[in-house]
């Protein structure tokens, strides 16, 4: 993300009306939107306004909140655009099903599961990796025992000194340099 102190005038004045246009061109298409599918809009608006705070709420990059609820959330508006489409389309209906309790339920219901998700998903997964990891470390200390078994207890006593020494370079590099570092 570019901060904007870092930016000249001009970049920020380019910023500033790409900006503008962009807001020009989701005032036109909502506006005829808004004419030509009323209904929807009506209930598009009012059915994702939980995706709309996780959007402002969100503050990351990415936007995984905005984009998980997002997509619940459109999963339980979207039957209620079905019944407008296919059975009564008009402005009556569509208040009908924002002024539903029932309904609305169904769609911020939806919205809470997908915050719900957006929660409790990296810990589950962040679990998952973990018990795949201790997996794949419980396979390799058995290969580990079968290669000592048949190269002989010798064999690994030497890479293990190998790596003794390893470590010990290693060490002795950080603190030349370190020692480089503080006096450069």
């Amino acid at each position: 993300m570019v901060k904007h102190s870092n930016l000249s005038p001009e970049q920020l004045e380019e910023r500033r009306r790409r900006g503008r246009s962009n807001l020009t061109w989701i005032l036109v298409v909502g506006t005829f939107l808004l004419v030509i599918a009323a209904p929807t809009m009506i209930v598009l608006f009012f059915g994702m306004l939980p995706t709309l705070v996780a959007s402002i709420i969100d503050r990351s990059d990415q936007k995984s909140a905005t984009f998980c609820v997002g997509a619940i959330n459109f999963i339980g508006v979207f039957p209620y655009i079905l019944d407008l489409w296919f059975d009564l389309n008009s402005i009556d209906a569509a208040l009908n099903f924002v002024t539903d309790l029932f309904a609305m339920l169904v769609m911020y219901s939806a919205a809470a599961f997908g915050w719900l998700l957006f929660m409790t998903m990296p810990t589950v997964v962040a679990s998952f990796v973990t018990v795949l990891q201790q997996r794949k470390v419980a396979q390799l200390r058995g290969e580990q025992k079968t290669l000592i078994e048949e190269w002989g207890a010798e064999v690994a006593a030497l890479v293990e000194i190998e790596r003794t020494e390893q470590r010990e370079q290693h060490m002795e590099d950080g603190v030349s340099g370190m020692a480089y570092k503080n006096n450069g």
